[in-house]
C-alpha cells in the first residue's frame, strides 16, 4: 500500500492521497510494469504473468507467457497492448500484441531478440517503436511487426530513452553515453546531434515541436530548440522520467531521492507547487489527468503483489441516501460497514460491555477519532488522532516491510517514512490556518508554529501475517498564543469539523463520533466523549489544580518538593522500623536461659547443666543421700502462654534428644546427682535477677559421703 503526500507550505497541491493498494494472490516474483485505459482498467505484469484488474481490484483476464515481461504499451485507441519478453535459447518472439479486451495475441515477432526493455506505441498508433537488437531505435509496423525505420547513426552504447513527436513524427534518441540525436520520421535524417558530458536518465519532446529536453542527474532538465539553440534549463537533478504540460507550464517528475515521490514543478514560476510522496519502492506508474490537464489518479506498482491507487477523493457507496445514520457519514447504517465511526467493521465489532445496545453502534472510545488539546500559558498542541480499517492496516504494512530493507520485519525508520509520507502529503499551511478557525479562545488568536505526523500503534515489529491490527496514527499541530494567556477560567470552544480533505490520508479513516480531552500541566483534565456530528459544538472553562485537592493529579504531586521529602522520610522510617523489628524477632526466636537456684522438685522439669556434666566426666559415681530441704515456692514471674515457633520446636526437639541418649548412655551406671537449673522460656521479670551461690562442700561433708 502506498501513502501520497503534498509539499509541505507549498501553495497548491496535488490534493492526491492513497485511497487503496489492490492486492493480487500468488503473484509471480520478477520485473514488473502497469497500463491503465480511460475506465480504470489495469493492464499488470508481474514476472511472465499478465493480469487484466478493474477499478475495484477484481481480476478479469489472466495471461501466463514463456518468460519475463520486461515492457508494456497501451495503444492510443486502448484497444491492443505491446508487450516485449525476455528472449530464449529457442528464439520465440519476444514481440507480441495482444487485445485488451481478453489479453489473446493478436501478433507476435522476433525483431525485438535483445530483450527489449523501451516499448511505446506513435501518438498516431500507426507504429511502434523499440531498442533494436544492436544499438538505437527500431520502428515496427502495428499489424505485421516488420521493421519499417531504424535510427541508429552514431549511438554506440545502450538506448536510455526516446520519444515520438506528436505532430511531425520525428524522433528523439539518446543513449547512455550521453549522445543525443534528433531524427526525421523516416530515420533518413538527422536534424540535431549533441553530445554531453553526463549521462541520460529521461528524454521529450514537447507538444508543439518547439523543443525538446533532456533529464541529466546533477544538470536539471536542460532544454534545446529542434534549430540547436539551448534554452534555460530547469532546475531538477536526479529525475528519472518526465512530461510537459505546455498548456498550464507543469513538470510532472518522477524521483526517488530522498525517497519515491512525482512532483509538480511549475515552470514559468519556477518552483514546486507539489509533491505525491511514496513510502514503499515503485518502478513504474501511471498519471491520469482530467479535462483541464490536472492530476485525477495515479496508479504504481510495487515490490510486493500490490498495485496502489491514488486518487483525489474517495466515493462511499450509499453515500447520501436516506436511513439510520449512527456516526454521521453520509452512509445509513444498511449500507455502512462501520456504524458507530470507530474504524472496527461492524462483522468484527463484537467486544463490547452488554449494556443492551448493539455493538456495532457503541463505538470503541479508543479507536474513534480523537482530538487532543493540550494546553500551556503560552502554547496550544492539537493532536487529532485517526484509526485505519484492518485491510488498508494489513496493506500499508505489507508496503512498508520493503521499502528500506529487504527483511520482513518492520522497523522504526520505515514506520516513520510511513508517518513523514502522511505530512509530505498535505498543505500544511492550509491545514493549520483550517484547524485554526475551529478552535476559539477567549481574549487571543493562534498561530502555528509546528506540524508533524506520528504512528502510534500497529506497525513497528508487527507479524508479517497480521492481518487485524488497526495503524492508529496522530497529525500533530503546534500553535502560539499572540499574547501569553492566565489559564485560570480560560475558555475553549471547538466547533464540530472534519479533518481538511486536500491530500490527507484522514480521508480514510471515519471521522465521528469524537473524543475529545483538555489538559495541561497544573490544570485539571476534561474529556467530551461522545462527541457526534450533530452537535455543533463543545467549551471547556479550564480550572487550575489546588493542592489539597483530592483528586490532584499525581504527577503534579509527585513532583513536589515537599512530597517528595516527605516520601524520603517516610522511606527511612520504614527501613528503619524494619530493622527493628527484625532485631525483635529474632530475639524472640532464640532461648534466654535463665539459671534459678530451686529446690529440687521431682513434679518439674529439668535439664543437665553442662558444665556439672563435664565434671562427671571425671568423676567416679557416687550415691549421695540428698538432705531434706524445705520446699521454698519460686518467686519467678509466670509465663504467660505463647505460640511456640519452628526455631523453638527444633530446639526443644534437640533437647530431649541429647537427654535420651545420655540417658542410654549412664544406664549401667549408678546414678549422679547433680545441680539442675531450670531453663526458662521467657524473658526476665522486671524483679532483680536472682544471684547465683556457688557451695563449697567442706572436707568433713566429703568424707562423710
Amino acid at each position: 500500500m502506498i501513502t501520497v503526500v503534498g509539499s509541505a507550505g507549498a501553495a497548491p497541491t496535488t490534493e492526491l492521497f492513497f485511497k487503496e493498494a489492490l492486492m493480487v494472490e500468488n503473484a509471480e516474483s520478477g520485473h514488473r510494469t502497469i497500463e491503465v485505459d480511460s475506465s480504470l482498467n489495469i493492464f499488470a505484469s508481474f514476472g511472465s504473468n499478465l493480469y487484466k484488474i478493474d477499478s475495484d481490484g477484481n481480476v478479469l483476464q489472466e495471461r501466463i507467457f514463456d518468460t519475463e515481461i520486461l515492457a508494456t504499451s497501451l495503444s492510443v485507441d486502448e484497444s491492443k497492448l505491446a508487450l516485449t519478453i525476455r528472449s530464449t535459447a529457442s528464439n520465440s518472439d519476444t514481440l507480441h500484441v495482444v487485445s485488451s479486451s481478453d489479453l489473446s495475441t493478436l501478433i507476435s515477432g522476433d525483431e525485438t531478440e535483445s530483450n527489449a526493455h523501451i516499448l511505446m506505441w506513435s501518438p498516431n498508433g500507426a507504429n511502434i517503436y523499440a531498442n533494436s537488437p544492436e544499438t538505437g531505435v527500431i520502428q515496427l509496423n502495428r499489424d505485421t511487426l516488420e521493421k519499417e525505420a531504424s535510427y541508429i547513426g552514431n549511438h554506440t552504447g545502450p538506448m536510455a530513452c526516446f520519444d515520438v513527436s506528436e505532430y511531425s513524427g520525428n524522433v528523439l534518441t539518446a543513449d547512455q553515453n550521453g549522445l543525443i540525436q534528433l531524427w526525421d520520421n523516416d530515420g533518413e535524417v538527422l536534424y540535431q546531434e549533441i553530445q554531453l558530458q553526463s549521462t541520460i536518465n529521461a528524454c521529450s519532446i514537447g507538444s508543439g515541436d518547439d523543443y525538446f529536453s533532456i533529464a541529466t542527474p546533477d544538470n536539471g532538465i536542460r532544454k534545446w530548440t529542434f534549430s540547436g539553440s539551448e534554452l534555460k534549463s530547469i532546475d531538477i537533478d536526479n529525475v528519472l522520467r518526465f512530461e510537459i504540460n505546455d498548456d498550464l507550464n507543469l513538470i510532472y517528475a518522477h524521483k526517488i531521492s530522498p525517497q519515491q515521490h512525482i512532483l509538480a514543478y511549475d515552470i514559468f514560476n519556477e518552483n514546486t507547487i507539489g509533491q505525491i510522496t511514496m513510502f514503499h519502492e515503485m518502478t513504474d506508474y501511471v498519471i491520469m489527468k482530467n479535462e483541464f490537464g490536472e492530476l485525477a489518479n495515479l496508479f504504481t506498482n510495487s515490490n510486493v503483489d500490490h498495485i496502489v491507487s491514488y486518487a483525489t477523493e474517495i466515493e462511499k457507496l450509499g453515500f447520501g441516501e436516506s436511513g439510520t445514520d449512527t456516526d454521521g457519514d453520509g452512509v445509513p447504517n444498511t449500507l455502512d460497514s462501520d456504524d458507530d465511526g470507530d474504524g472496527i467493521e461492524d462483522n468484527w465489532d463484537l467486544n463490547c460491555v452488554d449494556v443492551g445496545i448493539s455493538c456495532d453502534i457503541l463505538p470503541d472510545e479508543n479507536y474513534i477519532r480523537g482530538i487532543d488539546l493540550v494546553v500551556n500559558s503560552t502554547h496550544l498542541t492539537v493532536t487529532q488522532s485517526f484509526t485505519l480499517n484492518k485491510q488498508h492496516s494489513a496493506n500499508i504494512r505489507d508496503l512498508s516491510r520493503y521499502s528500506l530493507d529487504k527483511d520482513i520485519k518492520l522497523s522504526q525508520d520505515e514506520t516513520q517514512l510511513f508517518a513523514g509520507s502522511i505530512c509530505l502529503n498535505m498543505d500544511q499551511e492550509a491545514i493549520g490556518t483550517s484547524i485554526a478557525s475551529f478552535i476559539t479562545i477567549q481574549n487571543t488568536s493562534i498561530t502555528m508554529e509546528g506540524f508533524d505526523c506520528i504512528v502510534t500503534e500497529g506497525m513497528v515489529l508487527m507479524p508479517a501475517n497480521d492481518r487485524i491490527s488497526h495503524i492508529r496514527y496522530s497529525i500533530q499541530l503546534t500553535y502560539r498564543f499572540d499574547t501569553p494567556q492566565e489559564l485560570d477560567n480560560l475558555n475553549i470552544q471547538i466547533d464540530n469539523h472534519r479533518m481538511p480533505a486536500n491530500g490527507s490520508i484522514s480521508e480514510l479513516s471515519e471521522q465521528h463520533p469524537i473524543i475529545v480531552t483538555v489538559s495541561g500541566e497544573g490544570i485539571n483534565s476534561d474529556q467530551y466523549v461522545p462527541w457526534h456530528v450533530q452537535e455543533e459544538d463543545v467549551q471547556f472553562s479550564l480550572t487550575l489544580v489546588e493542592i489539597n485537592e483530592k483528586n490532584s493529579d499525581p504527577t503534579t504531586l509527585l513532583s513536589s518538593p515537599l512530597v517528595l521529602g516527605a516520601l524520603l522520610i517516610g522511606v527511612v522510617a520504614f527501613v528503619l522500623v524494619g530493622i527493628f523489628v527484625f532485631r525483635k524477632q529474632s530475639s524472640q526466636n532464640s532461648y534466654d536461659i535463665t539459671l534459678d537456684e530451686d529446690e529440687y522438685d521431682e513434679d518439674e522439669e529439668y535439664i543437665e547443666d553442662s558444665f556439672f556434666h563435664e565434671l562427671e566426666q571425671f568423676e567416679e559415681p557416687q550415691q549421695l543421700e540428698r538432705p531434706v530441704r524445705k520446699k521454698v515456692a519460686s518467686k519467678r514471674t509466670p509465663v504467660s502462654e505463647r505460640t511456640v515457633n519452628d526455631a523453638e520446636k527444633i530446639l526443644q526437639e534437640s533437647s530431649e534428644e541429647v537427654i535420651r541418649k545420655r540417658k542410654a548412655k549412664h544406664a549401667t551406671k549408678e546414678p549422679v546427682r547433680t545441680k539442675r537449673r531450670k531453663l526458662s522460656d521467657s524473658q526476665p521479670s522486671s524483679s532483680e535477677p536472682r544471684k547465683r551461690r556457688v557451695v563449697k562442700k567442706s572436707e568433713r561433708e566429703e568424707d562423710f559421703s
